[in-house]
């Protein structure tokens, strides 16, 4: 009894447990058919996800030549869901002369015209049409940028403009022009800005919805040239002459510089500058003199020429009347002996005498009018009055010192005494310095040809003498 109680009750106890684990197994597989998540029924496995279709966009954009546009690819799958395919997917432009792949999706115009962008995976494939249109104006810029002008001047400025491809195109001709504040300057059809008066001004160059603007600074006037005067001049050795500077201004207005200025001799050997536009000449030959102010410069021509000493003579001519003199100085401020070639002339300016006297550095003649230098006249005829001319020459070259034959040097000085009748036995004596004229080479071949000529058929006459001193 004992026993069959003890087998019943492990009986049970088996049965109990066989039938949780039943339950428990049903509850897996399929208490109202669930099961374990990755559980299958037998024999069966799930189904995987496809790619159905890829759909490109933006749809048929239009770009401008220069700008670029990103594609994006999205995929749809067989389970309802979708997926950014941009960087998984093959790409290629039909006309990439008109627009390349560069990066996935990125598409970069080349050209005016229109290419199929295409996107692919598989036999999936989805395209779309990109137009590139010519390239658009985006900026204009003028030049030069904030330019100053001086009041009365004028400034060209030409407009450039920028386009979406990169090009640049000058549109000078084409922009339109406009100027503000008005009054300060003027702005023509063609960028041409004249200034008028100091201030600032914006000028705008507008082509279409497009526009560039620059500030335009007008300052005062600019000084634009110098006249130096005489332009051209002549005078003789160891003579001055005083020149002037005028400027005129960009707005037309002049003003003297001559004191102003910085003022040079191109050889200053020949004439050299001692004050503000006193050249002072000092050897033969020309000499461009120069005015310069503010980095402008004006010029002029001096020509150093032989410096003739001309003076007046009178006599009385009548018994106890004084006799006149022509006093003649070697300075020595050039060096060596000079010859005195003398020539004088009646009252109607025909020569009548000629002679060559030698003087050396430093030394003096004393020439009679009576004895030397009208006592032996060509017409024979008495001379009162009249004029000497006085010529200093090379005696190195000519030691006779021939008045016919004259090469030009040095310097000389003079002064003559001058005797009028001033009444029954009275006698007025004045004194004057000979004035010094440059000689011009036509006047210096007339006195050695009429020299000439006197010594030719003067038959002695005609010829003065030195007098004294030396």
């Amino acid at each position: 009894m004992a026993l069959r109680s003890i087998q019943k009750v492990r009986f049970g106890k088996n049965l109990a447990a066989a039938s949780l684990l039943f339950f428990f197994a049903m509850g897996l597989s399929g208490c109202g058919g669930s099961r374990l998540p990755g559980a299958s029924s037998a024999g069966t496995t799930p189904a995987a996800k496809t790619l159905r279709s890829l759909s490109i966009s933006p749809a048929n954009p239009v770009l401008t030549l220069g700008s670029n546009e990103q594609f994006t690819v999205t995929g749809s799958f067989s389970d309802g869901s979708q997926q950014d395919m941009t960087q998984k997917v093959s790409w290629n432009s039909t006309q990439p002369t008109v627009a390349a792949i560069t990066s996935p999706g990125m598409a970069v115009s080349k050209q005016s015209g229109t290419t199929m962008v295409s996107a692919a995976s598989g036999t999936l494939s989805s395209s779309t049409k990109l137009t590139v249109s010519p390239a658009v104006l985006v900026s204009i810029a003028i030049a030069p940028l904030n330019p100053t002008v001086s009041k009365g001047t004028s400034q060209q400025l030409a407009a450039i403009g920028k386009y979406s491809d990169g090009s640049a195109q000058d549109l000078t001709s084409t922009a339109a022009w406009s100027l503000s504040p008005s009054g300060i300057a003027t702005v023509s059809g063609a960028g041409l800005a004249s200034a008028q008066a100091i201030g600032t001004a914006t000028v705008t160059a507008t082509l279409g919805s497009v526009a560039g603007a620059t500030a335009l600074t007008v300052s005062g006037p600019a000084l634009v040239s110098i006249t130096v005067a005489p332009s051209n001049s002549s005078i003789g050795l160891g003579a001055t002459q005083q020149l002037s500077a005028t400027g005129t201004f960009s707005d037309g207005t002049t003003q003297d510089l001559t004191s102003s200025a910085t003022w040079a001799s191109a050889s200053p050997t020949v004439a050299a500058i001692t004050s503000p536009g006193v050249a002072l000449a000092q050897n033969f030959g020309t000499a461009v003199i120069s005015a310069t102010s503010a980095s402008i410069t004006g010029s002029g021509t001096l020509a150093v020429m032989p410096a003739a000493a001309v003076n007046y003579f009178s006599n009385a001519n009548t018994a106890g009347a004084p006799d006149a003199t022509v006093n003649v100085i070697n300075p020595g401020l050039t060096g060596g002996n000079l010859c005195a070639m003398i020539y004088v002339f009646d009252s109607i300016q025909e020569m009548n005498e000629c002679c060559g006297c030698p003087i050396s550095a430093d030394g003096e003649r004393i020439l009679s009018v009576n004895s030397d230098l009208t006592s032996n006249t060509l017409t024979q005829v008495t001379l009162n009055v009249g004029l000497v001319t006085i010529v200093p020459a090379d005696q190195a070259s000519n030691p006779t010192c021939n008045a016919g034959t004259i090469r030009p040097a040095g310097m000389l000085t003079s002064w003559s005494t001058h005797i009028q009748a001033a009444g029954l036995g009275a006698f007025a004596t004045t004194e004057g310095p000979s004035h010094l004229t440059p000689l011009t080479s036509a006047e210096l071949s007339a006195l050695q040809d009429d020299c000439t000529f006197i010594q030719k058929l003067g038959s002695g006459h005609g010829i003065c003498t030195c007098g004294s001193g030396d």
